[in-house]
């Protein structure tokens, strides 16, 4: 009977104190929003405000660190769908961002909410196809696009379309290594290594079966292929710079290069 008499009081307890620590949360993101307007103050003082607030490298750093803190309880999809909120909103305070899609896939419900956990609520305009949504890139530095990964939206890209805007990231953000990811993010954003990385070739057909790496995943995109290779490859250095000399029937190009998906052990 004590033991029953008691538990209102304890549950208001636990309740009093999940309210102090939602508080708590408030106060520490008000803090790092606080941070964020430094950091564009900072810019703006140094006249480096022009390029993609976007900084993968950073972002994968953040995020990677964080599911590798020992004792922690909130799941990763969790924390990573929290955090990739919050480092959004810390690149739209520092400048105003906008997603450009083609209809097709702005239409897919499944890309809708995969565009949402990584970038929040970032306003999205869509256009008629992958040509017309990368042309926006030349306009924008803060922008970006998303594409399907499998759509024809290479040969757009490689008639310069984008400018010089790449591939610096993809969605989904959790993706075991060898998984093609549903959608690719392009925008102007600095690439960086982060020692856990891939690198995006287009080209017009399949690598040579002896090349290495070899490819985490390949597949059809439009009238081009694509082929995920392990690290943070120059197009100046080997193994790019080899395979080029003597493919240059392939037109190899770098889509891009950008931090590895976190894995499904996060």
């Amino acid at each position: 009977m004590s033991d029953k008499a008691t538990q209102p009081d304890d549950l208001e307890a636990i309740r009093r104190d999940i309210d102090a620590i939602d508080d708590g949360l408030l106060t520490l993101l008000d803090r790092r929003f606080q941070a964020s307007e430094r950091v564009r103050a900072a810019k703006l003082a140094s006249g480096s405000t022009a390029g993609s607030p976007f900084r993968p490298a950073r972002e994968a750093a953040i995020i990677r660190r964080l599911l590798a803190r020992p004792g922690r309880h909130v799941p990763a999809d969790i924390m990573v769908r929290l955090w990739r909120i919050i480092l959004t909103g810390s690149s739209r305070s520092q400048s105003p961002i906008t997603i450009h899609l083609s209809r097709k896939t702005a239409a897919s419900m499944p890309a809708r909410l995969a565009i949402s956990d990584h970038f929040g609520s970032l306003p999205v305009e869509e256009y008629r196809d992958e040509e017309q949504a990368l042309l926006q890139l030349e306009a924008g530095s803060s922008d970006i696009c998303i594409v399907d990964t499998s759509s024809a939206w290479t040969e757009a890209f490689l008639q310069g379309t984008a400018g010089e805007a790449q591939v610096f990231g993809c969605l989904p953000a959790r993706l075991g290594r060898a998984d093609v990811p549903a959608l690719l993010a392009i925008g102007h954003a600095v690439s960086e290594p982060t020692g856990d990385d891939q690198t995006l070739l287009i080209s017009d057909g399949k690598l040579p079966r002896d090349f290495r790496p070899q490819p985490l995943w390949d597949l059809k995109a439009g009238a081009q292929r694509l082929s995920c290779l392990p690290g943070f490859l120059s197009e100046h250095e080997n193994p790019i710079v080899g395979l080029v000399r003597s493919n240059a029937q392939l037109r190899l190009k770098i889509a891009g290069r950008y931090p590895a998906p976190f894995g499904d052990q996060a």
